[in-house]
């Protein structure tokens, strides 16, 4: 697109591109981004921008993979494919760290896949030599030198030379604190040219034989090697050459492994340039807070809370005052009016430069839902472009830019005209901006102008498929609100412009004077009309929020009656259910009803019969009469249930201090009938384990009612027996239908513990719904007994909330 290349550089594209390469992390990304460009089809541009999206998740969800290691390697590739050539060991390992990233990348991006599957497609086509990465891994070590263990030969040269200068080393020691102590200038050995030398004192050098390698500046000192030390020197020199040609042979065969796999890693280089870009500008829309634009083929335009990125990367997104802007239907052509330093070019620079981020794959500084569509070129004209060098004026390089945008402009341009037709005489300037302006339209191209002329507010007022646009003014401040108002033409306020900015008053007044004389130009009709448009387009506003509003109010009502509805109906399903709950709960107690009347005539007949046998046996009336009348007493009382049920002692808590609770006292347990034993005492917790009749509870002092020193229980006068040892038939349900609390109290305990004994895992107790207080204090008792783990209302077939289920613990 050189059409665009103008563009790029007025609306400074340039910049943005600067700020992204800042956010790469090799040189790769850093070239790739500076050849960036936009893409003219809408289907590259969203894949670009997906790219870009899914990145940014990696990013936040901090997945994203790793691009160290990433080095442009081109030119030691290509020297690697030269015959013979060797490559040097730090060549090697920045290729082998290039290497490696290949692998890392992929595998991080295979992770990543339902993230992230555009990302996963280039993780599929890096091509990873793990079997490179192995030799170069034996060759070096992590200090990034070459291993001993590279070859067998270079481990014998080494293992060699360390035994040699070991020797030499030794034998240099002797000779410092020995024979040549007296000659040398300080006590040391030192190399000169690869060869061990001694540092002697000038005086004495006849006195030390050898070879004289160095002198020191002032020649005070000669360098000497001893000379029974130079057949050594020599061989440690060849073995130092034995070395290098060792050291080269095998970066030779690693450079030819390398070259052998060149091309794999150049199409990983590309792949590398490519993901380092995706990366930066990710990073760039993490650090502003922008938002993927959706890329639209009817040609519409939507700007919604939209900022110039370069004043988002300098002043901060909650600095910059939005744009809002949008094309309505059928208009192809905004003219820009208002004040100057009011932000007209800022709107034109957003909108350009939007269109080329969006294009180039970016995120874009405004709210999700951004529409733009696909433009093959973006044409611009902005700011000042006088040529000295070409002879041209300001006028003549405007003109000579709109000649070009002419040329070139269709359906598919965006044109950014900045001041059309200043520069020249105010009159001829309006006739040319006009013609220029109809000549877009007529060439089917999108295109934003400002302007400060009359003649082109008339002329976007008078003509469909051309809308006014104006950037406001804050008539009471005398300052620009940089605010967009699309429908109305805006005004210079030169005037008070100038006015707050210090210009003499009796200029200002004359000013004025003579802008009053004016009031029937077009521009103070248009300006007329200008203000009862905003009347009209507030007035409109009004209404449609208080339509709204109705709006609101009804559908709230509406769901104010649908709640009321459902709760009624709520309502009336619960009152059946409970009607039907009754019914059911009635019939089934009348049927009780029944089987206990028919219990009690038969047990009433046989105790009858039983009395009528009695009667035929001889005694003496006095005595038969009273005998009968005994036993029809005995015999009503329990039919009726008159009798007391048996239950178990009650037993008073007595006053005790936890401080005298020990270990093998006896304790009295609330609900329990026997006597437990103190296994453990918990002084800080006031807890104690206690075993009660081969079981072993942990209670808290609340639930101990007394202690006792002796192994005795105390005597206790009961009111019936109580079975102590386990109930082999004990029943797992108790019903205490209408009985008072007092009844039901010793029942209930009787009825628990019965259930412990037996070894029972659940037990039920039927209280019924009536007013709940049956329900409340058997449960109390529950929560306080110490043999029950928890308990729950009753299924819906069970009786709900009229039933209690128990779950007992299990006996130790």
């Amino acid at each position: 697109m050189d059409e665009n290349a103008h563009a790029i550089r007025v609306l400074e594209f340039d910049k943005i591109k600067e700020a992204l390469r800042g956010l790469a992390s090799s040189v790769l990304g850093r070239e790739a981004i500076g050849e960036l460009q936009p893409y003219t089809y809408a289907q590259a541009i969203r894949g670009a921008l997906a790219e870009t999206s899914e990145y940014l998740r990696l990013l936040q969800t901090r997945q994203e993979p790793s691009l160290t290691g990433l080095y442009d390697i081109r030119e030691p590739l290509q020297r690697s494919r030269n015959t013979g050539s060797i490559l040097d060991p730090a060549e090697i390992l920045i290729i082998g760290e290039t290497v490696s990233a290949a692998r890392r990348i992929q595998e991080a991006l295979r992770q990543t896949a339902q993230t992230a599957p555009r990302l996963k497609v280039y993780g599929g086509r890096l091509v990873p030599h793990p079997g490179l990465e192995d030799s170069l891994a034996r060759v070096f070590d992590d200090q990034k030198s070459i291993r001993d263990t590279a070859s067998r030969d270079l481990s014998r040269i080494r293992k060699s030379l360390r035994q040699l200068r070991a020797d030499i080393t030794r034998r240099l020691d002797r000779l410092i604190r020995g024979s040549f102590s007296d000659y040398l200038a300080e006590p040391y050995y030192t190399l000169r040219e690869e060869r061990y030398v001694l540092p002697v004192d000038a005086r004495y050098q006849s006195k030390v034989p050898g070879i004289i390698h160095d002198r020191s500046t002032t020649g005070a000192t000669v360098f000497i090697e001893p000379m029974r030390l130079v057949e050594d020197g020599n061989r440690l020199m060849d073995f130092n050459r034995e070395e290098q040609i060792e050291v080269r042979k095998i970066l030779r065969e690693l450079t030819a492994q390398i070259a052998e796999r060149s091309h794999d890693i150049e199409q990983n280089l590309e792949i590398f340039c490519r993901l380092d870009e995706i990366s930066a500008k990710a990073k760039f829309s993490d650090l502003h807070e922008m938002n993927e634009p959706v890329i639209v083929e009817d040609g519409s335009l939507k700007l919604t809370n939209a900022r110039h990125p370069l004043l988002v990367a300098q002043m901060g997104q909650r600095s910059v005052v939005p744009l809002n802007l949008h094309f309505p239907d059928g208009v192809r052509g905004i003219i820009i009016t208002g004040p100057n330093t009011g932000g007209k070019t800022v709107v034109l620079k957003t909108i350009g430069l939007f269109a080329l981020m969006a294009q180039c794959g970016m995120h874009v500084p405004a709210d999700p839902g951004v529409e733009l569509p696909v433009y093959k070129r973006i044409c611009a004209d902005i700011g000042d472009e006088q040529s000295l060098e070409q002879s041209l004026s300001t006028f003549s390089s405007h003109m000579n830019n709109i000649k070009n945008i002419l040329e070139t402009a269709d359906k598919d341009t965006l044109v950014l005209l900045d001041e059309l037709g200043s520069g020249t005489d105010p009159e001829e300037g309006g006739a040319l901006a006009c013609a220029i302006v109809e000549q877009l339209y007529k060439q089917h191209c999108t295109f934003l102008t400002t302007t400060h002329l009359q003649e082109l507010k008339l002329f976007a007022h008078e003509n469909e498929g051309v809308d006014n646009g104006a950037m406001e003014f804050d008539l009471k401040s005398l300052r620009p609100t940089y605010r967009f108002t699309l429908g109305l033409p805006g005004r210079s306020n030169a005037i008070s412009i100038a006015s707050r900015l210090g210009l003499p008053q009796h200029v200002i007044d004359r000013a004025r004077v003579s802008q009053r004389e004016q009031d029937d130009t077009p521009e103070a009709l248009l300006s007329r009309l200008s203000e009862e448009m905003r009347c009209a387009e507030e007035a409109a506003r009004k209404a449609l929020q208080e339509r709204k509003s109705a709006e609101e109010l009804r559908a709230d009502c509406e769901r104010r009656v649908e709640s009321a509805k459902r709760e009624a109906r709520h309502i009336i399903e619960k009152g059946e259910r409970k009607a039907q709950n009754l019914l059911s709960e009635l019939e089934r107690r009348i049927k009780d009803l029944e089987k206990e009347e028919q219990k009690f005539q038969q047990r009433w007949k046989e105790k009858l019969d039983a009395l009528l046998k009695e009667s035929k046996r001889e005694a003496p009336p006095e005595s038969t009469l009273k005998q009968l009348r005994a036993g029809l007493k005995q015999a009503k009382k329990q039919v009726s249930g008159s009798e007391p049920a048996p239950h178990v002692a009650k037993y008073k808590r007595t006053n005790w201090r936890w401080e005298q609770l020990k270990p093998g006292m006896r304790v009295r347990i609330a609900g329990l009938t026997e006597m437990g034993k103190v296994l453990r005492v918990w002084p800080d917790q006031k807890k104690a384990e206690v075993s009660v009749n081969s079981m072993t509870l942990q209670v808290k002092q609340d639930q101990i009612l007394s202690v006792h020193e002796t192994q005795h229980e105390p005597t206790v006068e009961y009111l019936s027996t109580v079975q102590v040892d386990r109930p082999d038939d004990a029943e797992l349900s108790v019903d205490i239908h209408g009985m008072t609390v007092d009844e039901m109290t010793p029942i209930v305990e009787r009825f628990v513990d019965r259930g412990f004994r037996s070894g029972a895992r659940f037990i039920t107790i039927v209280h019924g719904h009536g007013t709940g207080t049956l329900r409340r204090e058997v449960r109390r008792m529950l929560s306080e007994h110490p043999v029950v783990r928890n308990f729950k209302n009753g299924e819906s077939f069970e009786g709900g909330q009229g039933v209690t289920i128990v779950n007992l613990s299990s006996r130790m």
